[in-house]
Parts: structure tokens; C-alpha cells; sequence
């Protein structure tokens, strides 16, 4: 308790008044100062709070930490559009009238755009009043021909995924469109985070304009694997713990990695390292909230702690958003099975109807827990039936007639058989789900990389 107190009183005391330099110098958990862009700042104490619940088991330090990043966040963020942002002329409302306390991050995107170091010279001009986050704005940029269209996104309440949602579907459709020239819209430009999502247009036209010019000098191209490079490598020689150490690396250094997420989480399980796999399927899926693989992961992790009631809700999650990840499907059957809850599992078998399942052996399971589920429902109906029976000779045959006895013998043995059968079924399916193998993991991991919409 009291170094709780001791923790609280440190957050309490910090000043978020100040401006600050950029790079800024932030002082880690280790006691070394480094320094950090502006980006790489915000994209820190962002990552401080998806990591909290973690860091701390305590509910009050959790909101302390949560409550402190985000308070650093507006620091920075008031701090660079205070030394970097554009001017605004009298009589106009003030960037941070507009756009709140996301007018730094937008002012650091709007340099990076147009190349400039600081203190862009434009003029802005609302389009749409904000609508559930959305607002659209006419930039013109000195000495420009002509302007472009920003697209402002806050991710923010309620309405946040909904919002972020609507974000990817325009880029999309923008990135359908192309090289088009002429009147068209084309893409110029899009930065999002946490919280915000900026696309910035123009005519297609005027795209050179707009855009800086590139070298005509070939640049030579860097050939050196990436760190997941590195990553595959490493789990095709077989060494899985360094695997697993360098995907914890990785999403520490790139924190929107799924790969490294899912691939941490399948490493640690097959390891017996379920902490772990917990700890990377969780965070995984705060960044991918509504990604099956990843909370099947954390599902599994969980059951194999011993929390049960946490990864059974896991595991609904993710066959409600990946209805085609099979061995989800046959984890979530199995424990609802072990808990004699057997009309839950046959709904959540017969959902499975007309989805093509992600994997042969996984749906060979499927099937050999509902035979299982039909032979006990049949054995313990002839059991009872035969039982009645051997009853009603009883009382009709008198002794010393054994007819009766013989035949309830028989209905307790077919009992007793289809009950040992049933249970031996779904032992060997259970047995089986205890890891999964490296390569299964890794052509999961494969197929749904290739569904996954890239991100900046």
C-alpha cells in the first residue's frame, strides 16, 4: 500500500504546463534520457497506455498512468503546433478552436506534406461542419495554384471505430483511383493514430504540384531483410525461444506488427511460455481489436492458465469475428463439452454451417466432437430404454426370472460404454489442441497477413 501511495504522489506532482523542445529528451523506466521526435514521442506515451493494465494490476495506478500519457500527449502536441504551427490571421478562428488538441499532430503531418521545417504558410477554410468526428477543410498553400482537400477524422467516444472505419474505407477507394489526372480526386497524402486519421486530396491534375519532386538519380534500394525478415529466419532454423524474444522486440519497437503479435503468442504457447503468449495476444489485440486470430491466442493462453471463465469469453469473441478460424471453433466446443453445457456446443457446431473452414484437421476435430455429442445422446437414451425395460420384466417375471436383470445390465453397460467412448473422443481432440505445431501456426499466420489492410 505504501508504495502504491508512493507511485500516486510522483503522478501527482508532475507539471504538464511547459513547452517543450523538440527532439524532446524522455527519461525511461530504466533511468537513461533519450531523445525522441515528435512522432515518436506521441507514438511512446501512446504505447505506455495500451501497455498499462499490464504494467500495473492496481486499478487506481493503471488510471494514474493512463490519466499521465495521456496528459504528456497534449503537452507535446500543444508544444509543437506552439513552435511549428501556421499562423492564423485576425478575425479567424484559431487552430486549436478548429481541430482542439489535435492541431500539432495535424501541423506536424502538414509539414512533413509540404516538406517545410516549421510554420507553413496556408490558409484553411471549413468545407463541413464536424459530423460524429468527420469535418472536411480546403487548404491552399502559398504560391499554390490551387488547393487540396483534408479529410479530418477523431477517433474518439463511442463512435471511434465506427469513425476509424469510415477512415480506411476512403483510403481505399482514394487508392483505387490511382494516377488519374484531370478533375479527379487522387490521394495526396494520409497519417492516422491512435486517436486521429488525416487524408489530404487534390486534383489529379495538380498532383506534381503538390507532391515534391523526386530525384531522377536511381537511389540504390536497400536489400537487407527487415526484422521480420529476421523473425522467419530464426523460426525456420527451429530456434523458437529466440523467435519468441525477438517478436516481444519488435512489437516493443514497431507496435502496430501484427505478425510479431501472432506469431509471439503461437511461439510462447507451443513453448509452455502461456504468460507470455497472454501478454502479446492481449496487447495485440488492443491494437487489432477485432482480429480472430488474436484472441483465439489469448483464449487459448488463458485456458491453459486456468482462467477458464475469461477464455471462454475469448474465445466466443473469436469465432464471432473470424467465423472461418476452425480451431477456435473446436477449443471453444471442447471446453463447453468438459463443462456439460452440450446444447451451447451444438449451436456453436451448427453455426459453422456454409463457412468455409481455415483448416482440414481443425474441422476433422469439429465433426469428431459432434459424432461424439450424437453417440452419447444415442447410448444414454438406449441405456434408459433398456433399463425401463429390464425394470418392467422385473415386475411383470417375478423372481427367480432373470430375463429382467439381464436386460437393465445390458442398458448400465451400453451406459457406461458410450459414456467412456464420449469421453475418450473428446480426450483425443483436447489432447490434441494443447499446441498447436509451428508450421499450422504459420500458414495461419500467412493467410491472414494477406487480408490485412496495410498500415502507415
Amino acid at each position: 500500500m505504501m508504495e502504491k501511495n508512493v507511485k500516486l504522489q510522483r503522478y501527482d506532482r508532475k507539471d504538464y504546463t511547459e513547452l517543450v523542445d523538440f527532439p524532446v529528451e524522455i527519461v525511461g523506466r530504466d533511468g537513461v534520457v533519450r531523445r525522441y521526435t515528435f512522432e515518436d514521442s506521441i507514438r511512446l506515451y501512446q504505447r505506455r497506455i495500451t501497455f498499462a493494465p499490464i504494467r500495473y494490476r492496481d486499478s487506481d495506478l493503471v488510471r494514474a498512468e493512463v490519466n499521465h500519457c495521456r496528459s504528456r500527449i497534449d503537452q507535446l502536441r500543444r508544444s509543437y503546433f506552439h513552435r511549428y504551427g501556421w499562423g492564423t490571421p485576425d478575425g479567424q478562428a484559431s487552430a486549436e478552436e478548429s481541430f482542439g488538441d489535435l492541431a500539432g499532430e495535424l501541423a506536424a503531418f502538414i509539414c512533413r506534406v509540404l516538406g517545410v521545417e516549421g510554420r507553413p504558410e496556408l490558409g484553411f477554410q471549413q468545407v463541413t461542419e464536424e459530423a460524429d468526428g468527420i469535418s472536411t477543410w480546403y487548404l491552399t498553400p502559398e504560391n499554390a495554384r490551387s488547393g487540396m482537400l483534408l479529410y479530418f477524422h477523431r477517433f474518439d467516444g463511442s463512435s471511434a471505430d465506427a469513425v476509424r472505419d469510415r477512415f480506411f474505407a476512403s483510403l481505399k477507394d482514394l487508392e483505387r483511383v490511382g494516377r488519374t489526372t484531370g478533375d479527379a480526386e487522387r490521394l495526396l497524402a494520409f497519417h492516422h493514430t491512435v486517436d486521429c486519421g488525416f487524408v489530404l486530396t487534390g486534383r489529379g491534375a495538380d498532383y506534381a504540384s503538390f507532391v515534391q519532386p523526386k530525384d531522377e538519380t536511381p537511389q540504390p534500394v536497400d536489400l537487407a531483410p527487415t526484422p521480420w525478415d529476421e523473425v522467419l529466419e530464426i523460426i525456420r532454423k527451429g530456434d523458437y525461444e529466440a523467435a519468441l524474444r525477438r517478436c516481444r522486440d519488435l512489437v516493443r519497437e514497431q507496435p502496430f506488427h501484427r505478425s510479431a503479435y501472432v506469431a509471439g503468442a503461437m511461439l510462447a504457447g507451443y513453448l509452455g511460455e502461456h504468460s507470455q503468449g497472454e501478454d502479446l495476444a492481449l496487447v495485440g489485440s488492443k491494437y487489432f481489436p477485432r482480429d480472430g486470430v488474436l484472441l483465439y491466442y489469448l483464449g487459448l493462453c488463458r485456458l491453459r492458465l486456468g482462467r477458464q471463465v475469461e477464455a471462454l469469453a475469448n474465445l466466443v469473441e473469436a469465432v464471432h469475428d473470424a467465423p472461418d478460424l476452425v480451431s477456435a471453433r473446436a477449443l471453444l466446443v471442447t471446453q463447453l463439452v468438459r463443462g456439460g453445457r452440450f446444447d451451447e456446443a451444438t449451436q456453436v457446431l451448427r453455426e459453422r454451417e456454409g463457412v468455409l473452414p481455415d483448416d482440414r484437421r481443425a474441422e476433422a476435430d469439429l465433426q469428431a466432437i459432434e459424432q461424439a455429442i450424437a453417440l452419447r445422446r444415442g447410448s444414454l437414451w438406449a441405456a434408459g430404454l433398456l433399463m425401463l425395460t429390464g425394470a418392467g420384466i422385473l415386475l411383470l417375471l417375478p423372481p427367480p426370472s432373470v430375463f429382467g436383470p439381464a436386460v437393465a445390465f445390458v442398458g448400465i453397460v451400453l451406459g457406461l460404454a458410450g459414456w467412456f467412448l464420449f469421453h475418450r473422443q473428446v480426450d483425443a481432440v483436447e489432447e490434441r489442441q494443447k499446441f498447436e505445431e509451428i508450421p499450422q501456426g504459420m500458414r495461419r499466420l500467412h493467410r491472414g497477413a494477406r487480408s490485412t489492410p496495410v498500415i502507415s
